[in-house]
């Protein structure tokens, strides 16, 4: 027992020993390490290297600055001011021919990272930035990574807003293509030349609103009046397109809805006024939808949005049908003048194009209000005619003796005074009797047109309520006509604008 105590104390003193030796020696190879990169680094930037200098270690050689970004994440796209806000990864390669070591001689370290003052940096400018902060300026907050073969590797993220030209022709089916292109604006191509590496999307962040397609990147080659070499830029071209659903959901469909309910119209029978009132609502809909739509667009653009034909085509077809009910209803009220449908009419309308569309005679009428209460309207009329008639004569005949009485009584006094009295009386009495004559005579005259409607109510009465009947027959008719050409021209329009945004 004392022999095994003495062993597990010698045990736990050694592993002590150990452990206080293994610290130890982490703690001199840390500071041996830092000594090692403080050396280097004091090596690579001492008072021979400067910043501000291209690191170029041959005459006539040229700088080579390899650019590559990783798309992020599409922020934001605003058509109206046609403008392109994106976070993406700026990636940077290069060779410093000053900064170049033995990783042996240091500890086998081949890398170590430098603040972006101390560096010579490429002026890499993205020359589609409106930023007001100005292009690329999160460039500066961040390390390089500098290899011991002088490869000097600068990657950073930044946010960038840029002039995009949109393309709103088929919105919201649209597909826009925007560039970002970087290139120097200091150097030349006879000092540095700029090239171009794959654009990487594998970490892009889905969009509720757009869908990433590709990002492609060239490199051009430019030549600039102001300067005698040329300058190399590379450009990403970013295709996106738009996830139409939302539009879809919210202004295409309602408004396409709200244009079906003009059918309702066509099938009001031509009695009831509202046909026109419901067309008339339906428009001021279409009209709204319009607004909702142009506050999405740019107030101004090269080319003219087909959803724009696509409600304007809609409105058109709205009045189209606020027309033909306005004719329908024309038409049908026309059976209260009492006249006849023309020949033409009733040839073409009444005995073909309603076998066409098997509308019945009997039907209209059926659905239509009673034709007794119609002829009585106009019978009355014609009644009221005559008697107005009779009394503007009777009128004429009273004025025509009041005028003849005063004349009368302005005679002279220097007249016969003992026969006045009795010519006046005579005078009177005559145009009394003139008037009473007359009033028995127009009395007489309604009496007879009275008999007449009456002996012969049976023969005008049939011929009245069939001209009724064709005037009724004729607006359903060509309520069926009008259904029939709307819907032709409703379908073949759908189709259209479907040809067009697919």
């Amino acid at each position: 027992m004392i022999r095994r105590s003495i062993l597990l104390n010698s045990a736990r003193r050694l592993s002590h020993i150990i452990i206080l030796f293994v610290v130890n020696a982490n703690g001199v190879l840390g500071l041996d390490h830092y000594g090692v990169t403080k050396d280097l680094y004091d090596t690579l930037f001492n008072g021979s290297y400067s910043a501000e200098v291209l690191p170029v270690c041959r005459s006539g050689d040229i700088m080579n600055v390899t650019i590559s970004t990783a798309l992020r994440e599409v922020v934001e796209i605003n058509e109206k001011f046609q403008t392109l806000r994106l976070k993406i990864w700026v990636r940077l390669n290069w060779t410093d021919c000053r900064l170049r070591w033995d990783p042996s001689a240091y500890q086998d370290q081949d890398q170590i990272y430098v603040p972006y003052a101390r560096l010579w940096m490429p002026d890499v400018t993205l020359y589609e930035e409106i930023s007001e902060l100005g292009s690329l300026s999160e460039m500066k907050d961040y390390r390089a990574c500098v290899s011991s073969d002088g490869t000097v590797q600068y990657n950073f993220p930044s946010t960038v807003t840029t002039a995009c030209s949109i393309d709103v022709t088929y919105f919201p089916f649209d597909r826009q293509i925007c560039k970002l292109t970087f290139g120097s604006w200091i150097y030349s191509g006879k000092h540095l030349e700029v090239f171009a590496s794959s654009a990487d999307v594998s970490t892009f962040l889905n969009n509720n609103e757009w869908r990433l397609i590709s990002m492609k990147s060239e490199k051009i080659v430019h030549y600039y009046n102001c300067c005698a070499y040329s300058f190399s830029e590379v450009s990403f071209n970013l295709t996106i397109q738009r996830e139409p659903k939302f539009y879809i959901i919210t202004i295409i469909f309602p408004s396409t809805l709200v244009t079906t309910l003009t059918f309702i119209g066509f099938f009001l029978p031509p009695s009831c006024s509202e046909k026109i009132s419901l067309q008339i609502t339906v428009l001021l809909s279409n009209s709204v939808f319009l607004l909702l739509m142009q506050d999405q667009l740019p107030s101004s653009s090269d080319t003219f949005p087909v959803i724009a034909y696509f409600f304007t085509s809609q409105m058109l077809l709205v009045c189209l049908a606020c027309i033909m009910a306005g004719i329908v209803l024309f038409v049908y009220y026309t059976r209260q003048s009492g006249r006849e449908v023309p020949q033409i009419f009733r040839k073409l309308f009444l005995r073909y194009l309603s076998r066409v569309f098997c509308v019945k005679n009997e039907e209209c009428i059926s659905k239509d209000i009673s034709v007794a209460a119609v002829y009585d309207d106009i019978k009355e009329r014609r009644m009221s005619s005559v008697l107005l008639k009779d009394a503007m004569r009777r009128r004429e005949s009273f004025v025509t003796w009041k005028s003849q009485k005063i004349t009368h009584e302005d005679i002279p006094e220097e007249s016969n005074n003992a026969s006045l009295p009795l010519t006046r009386n005579n005078s009177e009495g005559s145009h009394f009797a003139s008037v009473q004559a007359q009033g028995r005579d127009s009395l007489s005259s309604v009496f007879t047109e009275v008999e007449k409607f009456k002996d012969k109510k049976t023969t005008p009465t049939l011929n009245l309520e069939n001209v009724i009947h064709e005037w009724v027959h004729l607006a359903h008719v060509l309520d069926r006509l009008f259904l029939t050409c709307y819907f032709i021209i409703y379908v073949a329009n759908g189709l259209v604008f479907v040809f067009l945004f697919t």
